[in-house]
């Protein structure tokens, strides 16, 4: 989308939310705030050298929550008309007959934390063509890199950006926009009738950080390092989970330290503040202002300042995170963690998740035992539950004895329970993996889990 497209939609979105508001103060609404949202997209795939597919996309829309007599409701709209605006409210108002009152009170404006921009111009004018070319040298690069290479099913490059608004009844006003580029590759390898893939994505919001030679190493050593894998025994081992699959396996598990949970009996952390639920050596922050990361924000999506919120504290329990309906439930201050989009309630979510690293690297946790499984690749999640905690999950990885690799490993199945597992970290490394999301976990060391092929 070119920058006028970009300037003329967000001109409209403005008009439309300063429209809403004036609609809304003189209705029937004690309070209200109001989301608005402007995402578009471009991408590409790339398969046997050409282009494949293109794709433009964009979506906008104004979402409005309303108070009448304590009891909220929610509506919202993708079309901009006075029409479609009034009709909005309207249905938001309806709603509240329908809902129990909250003890809610919305924020007023306060001095924010000075964020830097996440917004790069140099992505504006990215290219198609130039995505294409840098597409279409990665898939050439990758086959070159060994002969052993089949196929490469999944190649593509994107854009995307993302302009949101705020505004409520007590004055706040405020607009973020942020842009980021992605680029993933998918390569199978075949040897003795036997495929692999490997995957390599990059993304963030420097795009000179994608380096073709460096995303097709490691896409091609991926697929190559797991072809001669076979099953062990069953038995029960120490475990160090990569930092390629150790931001899934705590991200899964995330959802218990909502309030919302708790308040629903959905979260094994239900009156554990102030409890042991972990090894000493994990601590789990919530960071919104770890500025490279994409969950970074000043201001959550109900107007509340965001903070920095240390969750677990050397293994102690010591907050759960809140919006306003969950803070108003228990009668205690929001955390800044509200999460809402322009058609749906408000949830809750994280500010960046990060585990703090520690002093080893992952090759040293590797020499810690005399045997242990070293996991870099999960088969899905569907053995899984935020709930109970269980994990039953289909694993690839390598064997180690005494620090050395012997054998690739793969057709076998870990189970624990997540949170006997978190009593169970002995070591957590020093290093990131160098993804941009907003979960950020280093490799750790699992005392023991059982196996079964």
């Amino acid at each position: 989308m070119s920058q006028e497209q970009q300037a003329s939609q967000g001109k409209q979105v403005a008009e439309a939310m300063a429209f809403l508001q004036n609609e809304a103060r003189s209705s029937a609404a004690d309070a209200f705030d109001l989301v608005g949202r402007h995402s578009s997209s471009l991408s590409l795939n790339v398969f046997q050298g050409k282009v494949q597919q293109t794709e433009i996309s964009e979506s906008v829309g104004i979402g409005i929550r309303v108070f009448h007599n304590g009891a909220p409701g929610y509506a919202s709209t993708e079309r901009l008309t006075p029409e479609s605006l009034r009709q909005t409210l309207k249905d938001a108002l309806s709603h509240c007959a329908f809902t129990e009152p909250l003890k809610v009170v919305l924020p007023e404006p306060s001095a924010l934390v000075e964020a830097p921009s996440q917004w790069n111009a140099d992505l504006e004018a990215l290219s198609l063509a130039q995505m294409a070319e840098f597409s279409l040298a990665l898939e050439a690069a990758a086959y070159a890199r060994s002969s052993e290479i089949e196929n490469i099913p999944h190649l593509g490059y994107g854009l995307s950006e993302d302009r949101s608004w705020f505004a409520n009844s007590r004055g706040i006003s405020y607009q973020e926009r942020e842009n980021s580029y992605g680029v993933g590759i998918g390569a199978v390898a075949l040897r003795n009738g036997v495929r692999k893939m490997g995957t390599y994505q990059k993304t963030g919001r420097v795009h000179q950080d994608a380096v073709v030679a460096t995303m097709a190493q490691i896409a091609v050593e991926r697929s190559l390092e797991l072809l001669d894998a076979r099953p062990i025994a069953g038995c029960e081992l120490p475990v160090v989970f990569s930092n390629r699959v150790s931001g899934s396996i705590i991200g899964m598990f995330l959802s218990n330290l909502h309030a919302e949970s708790v308040q629903k009996g959905q979260s094994r952390f239900a009156g554990q503040l102030g409890k042991i639920v972990a090894s000493p050596l994990f601590n789990l922050i919530s960071d919104p202002f770890r500025w490279d990361l994409p969950g970074a924000s000043v201001l959550d999506s109900e107007g509340v300042p965001t903070q920095r919120i240390e969750l677990i504290a050397e293994g102690g329990l010591r907050s759960f995170l809140h919006n306003l309906e969950t803070a108003g439930r228990e009668g205690c201050a929001p955390t800044g963690n509200g999460s809402r989009g322009y058609s749906g309630r408000v949830g809750t979510t994280f500010h960046n998740c990060i585990v703090p690293p520690g002093t080893q690297s992952e090759d040293e946790l590797l020499h810690m035992f005399p045997r242990c499984l070293h996991i870099v690749k999960l088969d899905g999640s569907s053995g899984c539950s935020a709930i109970s905690g269980e994990i039953s999950i289909g694993v690839q990885g390598f064997l180690y004895e005494n620090g050395v690799c012997v054998q690739a490993v793969d057709g076998i199945t870990i189970s624990t329970n997540f949170f006997e597992m978190l009593k169970q970290i002995v070591a957590i490394s020093s290093e990131y993996n160098d993804s941009f999301s907003s979960v950020k976990i280093p490799a750790f060391a699992v005392e023991r889990v059982s196996v079964s092929g």
